[in-house]
């Protein structure tokens, strides 16, 4: 069995002329690509558009920054790392949306990589969290879920409701995190209810128990 996942070669130390050069690509492959719309990437698009502003951000440092002023170098490089951990967040997301059609990651601008699984290896199914939970962080408009990590999964996904957790249809996405301290921003205050799932090679696992937070 193949399976294709991203490399993460940009974290690796290049100049910033080429690691802009290399965020140039992602935003354009990422522009109106037919295979990630704004239905998948739901509430992810503020992170597609944090991107695309960041590397805007970096191609102005860029340029001031070429006249050597050290100033303006260590700004620079601050915007790279923080582009870099943006970077992170996209590719966990992208592999998550294309576990059904992980060829479209090739459309991506990112550099893919084809592991090959052994028929013969066996593979742990994921299981649903039993740990989950999601605390009120004291800042309006936050909250920080956490549970175990689980052996297999590549990421985790959050859902929340404002109304009936027992209606499917009032549930929604609301982000994916590569670790398991997962930090959600702009909520909404009052009751909200959460449930947690990892994601693995072969899809996501089932669903945690619901749990709910009083927001601020």
């Amino acid at each position: 069995m193949k399976q294709r996942r991203i490399k993460r070669e940009y974290r690796q130390r290049s100049s910033p002329a080429k690691f802009l050069t290399f965020c140039k690509k992602v935003k354009l492959s990422l522009t109106d690509n037919p295979n990630y719309p704004d239905l998948t990437w739901g509430a992810n698009t503020t992170l597609r558009q944090k991107y695309f502003e960041k590397v805007d951000g970096l191609e102005v440092s860029c340029h001031l920054a070429s006249n050597g002023d050290r100033l303006l170098i260590r700004e620079r490089d601050k915007l790279i790392q923080e582009i870099i951990l943006t970077l992170d967040e996209i590719a966990s997301f992208l592999e998550a949306a294309s576990i059904r059609n992980p060829d479209a990651l090739f459309s991506t601008g990112f550099s893919v990589t084809q592991e090959r699984r052994s028929s013969h290896r066996i593979r742990l199914a994921l299981t649903a969290p039993t740990d989950f939970t999601v605390v009120n962080s004291g800042e309006r408009g936050k909250a920080v879920g956490s549970a175990s990590s689980m052996p297999g999964a590549y990421n985790q996904e959050i859902h929340i409701n404002k109304r009936d957790p027992s209606v499917e249809e009032d549930w929604f996405h609301k982000a994916i995190f590569a670790d398991v301290d997962m930090k959600m921003e702009n909520l909404e205050p009052g009751n909200t209810f959460f449930r947690m799932r990892h994601h693995g090679p072969d899809g996501p696992g089932p669903w945690s128990a619901i749990v709910s937070t009083m927001l601020t």
